[in-house]
């Protein structure tokens, strides 16, 4: 998917975290709506219910929420239904935010380059899942993303490479031209090229899944940690490390999330870089 140039220079309206926890009594429903997804969830004696509309077309511009307030009202057809078997519930489930289950390939409209001997930094944002967390269970009883991304192959062949998710995307060189949003985050990627050719992508694939997961209120933005991609010869792929520390733009940060899959493979992340 390319990217969107025609974003205007950003008003920042704050964004209000839709995450945390929530407290249920017994039979009680709480509603949000998150861009265009409907979501409702009910606590039962012995099960959590989850309830969520999603509408055929999803626009990445809808990046508003709110609390529904009657929220026993109906949902539009079809409405997924999912529900959890307790022994019994708890009075409360956690809400939160997670980086996409699968790597994100990104593609610009134009070829982007780096002359020899340059380095620059490329900040790019990627879609956010909803995860449902119960205390006691490490893993969340629901996961799934606020905007559904398409699928897309990523790989040098059709028999060679992985399923990955394809998303519109603003990339930036300047962050403050790159809008804050409630349903992604932004991942910067810094570039240093230490050869004697200049070097042109023309596809990206992100490892969101090796990612963190932060929130900064200063910046209100959502991030991950870093990526830099060394490339230092022709003769090999370029390098690439995922910084452990946050970005330093990022400012002060609360850690959110750490990575789904932290020991996932990051040397696939160009397939037309030279």
């Amino acid at each position: 998917m390319p990217f969107d140039h025609t974003e205007s220079p950003i008003e920042t309206a704050p964004i209000q975290p839709w995450w945390g926890e929530y407290a249920f009594e017994i039979n009680q429903s709480k509603a949000w709506q998150f861009g265009s997804l409907l979501f409702r969830i009910t606590r039962g004696l012995q099960e959590w219910r989850l309830e969520y509309y999603r509408p055929v077309v999803q626009y990445d511009y809808e990046q508003k929420w709110h609390t529904i307030e009657d929220a026993n009202f109906g949902f539009p057809q079809p409405v997924k239904i999912e529900r959890y078997m307790f022994k019994s519930t708890q009075d409360k489930i956690q809400l939160m935010p997670r980086l996409a289950d699968r790597s994100v390939v990104i593609k610009p409209v134009d070829p982007i380059y780096i002359p020899a001997g340059q380095r620059g930094t490329l900040y790019i944002s990627t879609p956010l899942w909803i995860a449902g967390f119960i205390e006691g269970q490490k893993e969340p009883i629901f996961d799934i993303p606020v905007i559904l991304p398409k699928d897309t192959w990523f790989g040098p062949n059709h028999r060679t490479g992985e399923v990955c998710y394809a998303t519109a995307v603003d990339g930036r060189t300047e962050l403050q031209l790159l809008r804050p949003r409630a349903f992604r985050a932004v991942t910067p990627i810094e570039f240093h090229n230490t050869s004697h050719q200049q070097l042109r992508f023309d596809r990206m694939n992100v490892p969101v899944p090796a990612l963190p997961l932060f929130f900064s209120e200063s910046t209100q933005r959502l991030w991950t940690s870093q990526i830099k991609v060394m490339h230092e010869s022709s003769e090999r792929p370029p390098r690439i490390r995922v910084e452990n520390r946050t970005p330093p733009n990022a400012g002060e940060v609360a850690y959110l999330h750490p990575p789904r899959d932290p020991a996932g493979t990051l040397f696939n992340m160009f397939d037309s870089f030279f």
